[in-house]
């Protein structure tokens, strides 16, 4: 795979009359792609802008976005898992492609949705068998920037920067486990991820586009709709645990033959249910923003170890673990708990999250695990909490227990009383939770993970 195979899919490798995705009752094909990109890169080129942000869920839209800043030469600033006031100005980005519109005059807000009306899409019959009119012949710079954020385990998010030529790079990487996508006809690609975090970029937009498989341009959020659209054809679902564990088993699966989650772990039992459901493991892909993908497995119920992709291997100094791979320019330090038998290994537990309070290093992953343990508490989430120009420990418990949420102050107070002297035990004094709220649920995003910058809210 060249460096240049994205400027190939838009532009070179395919006939313009082939379908590109579909859409309820329309069909994109490749002409309209190029139409698009052309008339929104020229504009966009027109602008002094250069870090654009791109916000929405429909695939097909974000590709003409994506691909409009690559050839306009603009940092692609995706949003996946930043909370960001879109009111006022901030130091990410200078503009904004959505799909709906935002009341701001200090952002410049392109709707992407309005854009493409002005562009008829045409029957195959009425596109030419060569397209003279819409190609870019300047190949897009390899190292044109994409960044992304993560989720922000501690509420604020980090940024990570990519390149074009790396994303290419992760299609290629991942060319062993989706070979056999080749053998079906009708394939078509479902998602329930967006397409503005890693994951969603690379499975539900790019891999499909630079291997010509046709794509949904939806975002379902519902068994309802992937089973009532995916009637009749093989279906590629792309997910997270968030959508997985959630089956309604009442319903009749659609023809899937190939699932993929990654994001958060996914549980034995939602394995198992998903695939008695479908007759379809789920290959779950093990790997971060920053580390890309590292490993995968097929999900029935039972505990499976990792298969590293082709490339990545792991070295050990004392009890530090390196991660090395083809798709990062050095070797990246990992904290996981991950135990190895063979060359395939078992993660065993995910990344600590440790903050410093007072020059003592505070574990949030400890007090959490501690929180979770005790009674009536289902879920929990530590964060670091600064007020008065000082740092606490915050946490959200998650709770079904009417006699928690809604008992009275004498009541509350007795149980966080027993909570705190039960942590005193077993965890520093810095580290016992100052600030402490109460939810029924864990608010998580599409992609599984807990929503942490949500959560800090409840502490303001």
């Amino acid at each position: 795979m060249t460096t240049n195979n994205f400027h190939q899919a838009v532009f070179l490798r395919r006939s313009p009359k082939e379908v590109l995705c579909v859409d309820k009752d329309k069909t994109y094909h490749v002409y309209d792609l190029q139409i698009a990109v052309k008339a929104f890169c020229v504009y966009l080129s027109m602008s002094d802008l250069k870090k654009i942000a791109i916000y929405t869920d429909d695939a097909y839209l974000f590709l003409v976005a994506f691909s409009a800043c690559i050839y306009a030469k603009k940092e692609v600033i995706l949003l996946g898992s930043m909370h960001v006031d879109l009111s006022t100005e901030n130091e990410y980005f200078d503009a904004l492609i959505s799909d709906r519109n935002f009341d701001n005059e200090k952002i410049p807000n392109f709707n992407i949705k309005e854009l493409i009306k002005e562009i008829p899409l045409r029957s195959t019959d009425e596109i030419p068998a060569v397209n003279h009119d819409a190609v870019i012949t300047k190949k897009p710079d390899p190292e044109s920037r994409i960044s992304f954020f993560t989720s922000g385990s501690t509420g604020k998010s980090k940024k990570i920067e990519k390149t074009l030529s790396q994303l290419e790079k992760d299609i290629f990487h991942l060319e062993d486990l989706t070979k056999d996508l080749d053998e079906h006809k009708d394939l078509i690609f479902m998602a329930s991820v967006s397409p503005c975090h890693l994951y969603g970029l690379t499975f539900r937009v790019l891999l499909p586009f630079l291997r010509s498989f046709v794509f949904d341009t939806r975002f379902f959020k519902y068994h309802e709709e992937l089973c009532d659209n995916g009637i009749g054809k093989k279906v590629v679902f792309v997910s997270s645990p968030a959508i997985l564990k959630k089956i309604d088993k009442s319903l009749k699966s659609p023809d899937i033959i190939f699932t993929l989650s990654a994001g958060a772990s996914l549980s034995n039992q939602s394995a198992k249910e998903y695939y008695e459901w479908t007759s379809c493991p789920i290959t779950e892909i093990y790997g971060s923003t920053e580390t890309n993908f590292i490993g995968y497995r097929e999900a029935t119920g039972h505990e499976q170890m990792y298969t590293p992709f082709k490339g990545i291997y792991f070295t050990k100094q004392d009890d530090t673990l390196y991660l090395h791979s083809p798709l990062l320019k050095e070797p990246f330090l990992l904290d996981d708990n991950i135990v190895f038998e063979g060359d395939r290994f078992i993660v065993k537990s995910r990344k600590d999250k440790v903050v410093k309070l007072s020059e003592n290093r505070v574990s949030l992953t400890q007090i959490e695990q501690l929180s979770s343990q005790f009674e009536n508490i289902d879920d929990a989430v530590a964060m670091p909490v600064e007020k008065n120009c000082r740092t606490h420990i915050g946490i959200v418990l998650a709770t079904k227990s009417a006699d928690i949420l809604n008992s009275d102050e004498t009541k509350r107070h007795d149980f966080v009383k027993r909570y705190r002297e039960t942590l005193k035990e077993k965890i520093i004094p810095i580290a016992i939770p100052r600030y402490i709220r109460f939810v029924k649920q864990i608010p998580v995003n599409s992609m599984g993970k807990k929503v942490v910058a949500e959560l800090m809210e409840l502490f303001k």
